[in-house]
């Protein structure tokens, strides 16, 4: 199978069964925003599985693999929708003409994701603490949340961007090879 046949058979199949089947799937933009939620999630799970697998082995290259395993999963729901957000975002604004703009545009959705997901958990916070009145505990707050997306982007940018950057250019080819860009 040459690879115009499977990426006609991966569109046919993601229009068919998965995130193609969605609201507005057939535009660049949206498409895209499916494409690496869908790609998130599954690097999202790979990566707690690695996790325990490490963890199961005895941590043989230290760290923590169970927490980082555990933390995986309770991320996973602020995870998908900010890869979604990050992905369109970057669909819409990142010029056209970006050298290698699938991976490129994957890449940029990746890191995106990182930045949103940690906005979204600092808002929560600052929620929490102003509902409480510990207004003095804010600074400490915002060092925590750079400390979690330090941690985050540590432990998974190994697996996230190199992802990203493969779901962005298989997005790419299935949409110019047979959809309708927009």
């Amino acid at each position: 199978m040459n690879s115009a046949d499977f990426l006609t058979t991966l569109g046919t199949t993601c229009k068919r069964y998965g995130p193609g089947r969605l609201p507005r799937a057939e535009r660049r933009d949206i498409g895209a925003g499916y494409a690496l939620a869908s790609a998130a999630t599954g690097a999202t799970l790979l990566f707690a599985l690695i996790s325990w697998s490490l963890y199961a082995l005895g941590e043989p290259i230290g760290s923590d693999w169970e927490f980082l395993g555990t933390w995986a999963l309770i991320a996973l729901p602020l995870v998908v929708p900010t890869s979604f957000i990050s992905a369109v975002i970057v669909w819409r604004t990142l010029p056209s003409d970006t050298p290698y703009f699938g991976a490129s545009a994957g890449v940029l959705a990746a890191l995106g994701t990182y930045t949103l997901a940690l906005l979204a958990l600092f808002a929560f916070s600052m929620i929490a603490l102003v509902i409480n009145g510990q207004y003095t505990e804010i600074p400490e707050a915002l060092g925590f949340m750079t400390v979690i997306g330090f941690v985050a982007l540590a432990s998974t940018f190994w697996l996230t961007f190199p992802v990203g950057a493969i779901s962005g250019i298989i997005h790419e080819r299935v949409t110019l090879s047979g959809t309708k860009r927009t």
